[in-house]
């Protein structure tokens, strides 16, 4: 254990349906409130549920530019505001740019799947926008990251469902502890709250009409959300070295699969 490069956590950035950082998530959570409310981005008439926890008055405007957001699906413009609050103070010049890399969870561009659909079934368009390949890849939310921060190391995203995100920073941990990389960028962002995705849960019959109780007894389903969490981890002794705030350290993780059934998951 003693020969292990130990993993600190150096920066923390989020934006949720409690905010648009992670002071106001954390003054969330402390006050127990909850993010989820009426559907307010899409219509919901053809919805069987009204209800989740979106990102409200988040304007693109404010965080890109014109020619940038043209390029950027909803998913990959969370994951930016989140990164940037998580990378705020962090001198990438003082960083090797090959020894720093961006592992993310899996996160298609729904917003751009729904609207480009539509226009081609819906609308008889002729042709979809050109950046519509780059914004649904699922690795888009890290490669714009990349380039955003000029990190050149390995840069790309897991899919494991609900566990995406968590085996994206596991992997990134893992990363470092080896002596691949001094830092990674990781965490995830979705942003999934579009007709076509929502009746597409609808189908499974697993949303709630409300609120997610996953622990009680009377609980009714649970609840789509979105938002961006990103997390910096680096090599504890690179960290200090350039006099880094270490908020706390990473000392494992660990990943397994119940094989079971793929909606009705063992409970053993």
């Amino acid at each position: 254990m003693s020969g292990r490069r130990r993993v600190a956590i150096t920066g923390i950035g989020a934006i949720t349906a409690l905010g648009h950082d992670l002071a106001s998530l954390w003054a969330g959570v402390t006050r127990g409130s909850s993010g989820i409310r009426p559907i307010a981005n899409i219509p919901t008439d053809r919805l069987i549920v009204s209800h989740a926890a979106e990102v409200i008055d988040f304007d693109s405007a404010r965080h890109f530019e014109a020619r940038r957001i043209s390029m950027l699906d909803r998913t990959s413009q969370l994951a930016l505001v989140a990164a940037r609050e998580a990378m705020a103070g962090i001198e990438v010049d003082h960083i090797d740019p090959s020894r720093a890399g961006v592992i993310l969870g899996a996160a298609i561009g729904q917003e751009t799947f729904d609207s480009s659909y539509k226009a081609l079934y819906g609308e008889n368009a002729k042709r979809l926008h050109p950046m519509t390949v780059p914004r649904i890849m699922p690795n888009a939310p890290a490669s714009q990251l990349s380039m955003e921060f000029g990190l050149r190391g390995p840069c790309f995203s897991t899919a494991s469902a609900c566990a995406s995100s968590a085996h994206a920073i596991g992997l990134a941990f893992h990363m470092i502890r080896a002596g691949m990389l001094d830092m990674a960028v990781s965490g995830g962002s979705d942003a999934s709250i579009v007709v076509g995705f929502m009746k597409a849960w609808d189908a499974l019959r697993v949303l709630s009409p409300d609120v997610c109780r996953p622990f009680s007894r009377d609980r009714t389903g649970l609840v789509i959300g979105e938002g961006a969490a990103i997390l910096v981890l680096e090599e504890w002794e690179h960290a200090t070295c350039r006099g880094a705030t270490i908020h706390a350290e990473l000392s494992g993780f660990g990943m397994s699969a119940d094989a079971g059934e793929l909606t009705a998951p063992s409970a053993a």
